[in-house]
């Protein structure tokens, strides 16, 4: 089993990473590898990571530093293809790149906010805000990949939605209503 550790859109303009409850995870949570799908926003926040253990990290559109705007993994029989979100041909043409990259698992950002969708035998995976970014909430995702098989967890600080590939696949703000909802009235 491979466990990587998905994170995006740190948007920090100076300094390095801020303590916090996923920063700890991150750190203490025997990844495999770490993945950052853009808008690190500075230098340092790469080199902290690159400190932690193995790390894929794409260009977002505010990264200053040269990144690449994509990448290819293969990890346990699954490929895995690792952009921002913010490009016009990953908006336009998604399925179009997934098709020629063979990729069964999309990781991407820009968005802000957490989501996993199932596009019909691939997963889009986007980890939300790893520093809870212009409001929104602080998330990642954990993936653990095992002879072909997918588990994505979506994590905040104190909280987290379980996926197992092929079920129902809903965001956690979904989820939260759902989970709320009484249901029809009993007469």
């Amino acid at each position: 089993m491979v466990k990587i550790a998905v994170l995006g859109d740190s948007h920090i303009a100076s300094g390095g990473l801020p303590n916090g409850c996923l920063l700890n995870m991150v750190k203490v949570g025997g990844f495999d590898l770490l993945v950052h799908v853009g808008d690190l926003s500075n230098e340092q926040v790469l080199k902290e990571l690159e400190g932690i253990g193995r790390l894929v990290v794409v260009a977002g559109e505010t990264d200053p530093m040269p990144l690449p705007d994509k990448e290819i993994i293969d990890v346990e029989g699954v490929r895995l293809l690792v952009i921002h979100g913010h490009q016009k041909e990953a908006r336009l043409h998604l399925r179009r790149m997934v098709n020629y990259f063979n990729a069964r698992l999309v990781l991407m950002g820009h968005t802000h906010r957490p989501m996993v969708q199932d596009l019909g035998g691939v997963l889009v995976v986007n980890p939300g805000s790893f520093t809870g970014f212009n409001g929104s909430s602080e998330t990642m995702a954990i993936l653990e990949l095992a002879g072909g098989r997918i588990n994505i967890r979506i994590q905040g600080c104190g909280w987290f939605n379980e996926y197992k590939y092929g079920n129902l696949i809903v965001r956690a703000d979904e989820l939260a209503s759902i989970l709320s909802d009484p249901g029809p009235a009993s007469s």
